[in-house]
């Protein structure tokens, strides 16, 4: 199975540590996290995480990291996810609802 190199950006505290809960898996490498964009825009870029996870809040996406999609040299992908309605957003063209909190496992893994 292929490893996934992943970066969070979160904005509630409890959006962070429930991530970090169901990303334990051995073919996880939990590379860093932050909720701070701009801090997560240089270290998504020095670290190049093949995974981005961000909490979708009510202010949408972040510009900023959107931008990493311009400009990134490896493959990537970005997953978007409202704890409002349990939406998740795959940033290769695809859109699926989460049912079960191994959804986002499922997700990542691929």
């Amino acid at each position: 199975m292929t490893v996934r190199r992943v970066f969070v950006i979160w904005t509630n505290p409890l959006f962070h540590e429930s991530v970090l809960m169901l990303l334990k898996h051995p073919d996880i490498i939990w590379l860093d996290a932050t909720a701070d964009v701009q801090t997560a825009y240089e270290e998504i870029m020095r670290l190049q995480p093949d995974t981005i996870l961000i909490e979708k809040t009510g202010a949408g996406f972040p510009t900023r990291v959107m931008e990493i999609l311009d400009v990134e040299t490896w493959d990537m992908r970005i997953i978007c996810i409202s704890l409002d309605n349990n939406e998740m957003s795959l940033f290769h063209h695809e859109h699926q609802t989460v049912l079960e909190a191994g959804d986002l496992l499922q997700f990542v893994l691929g």
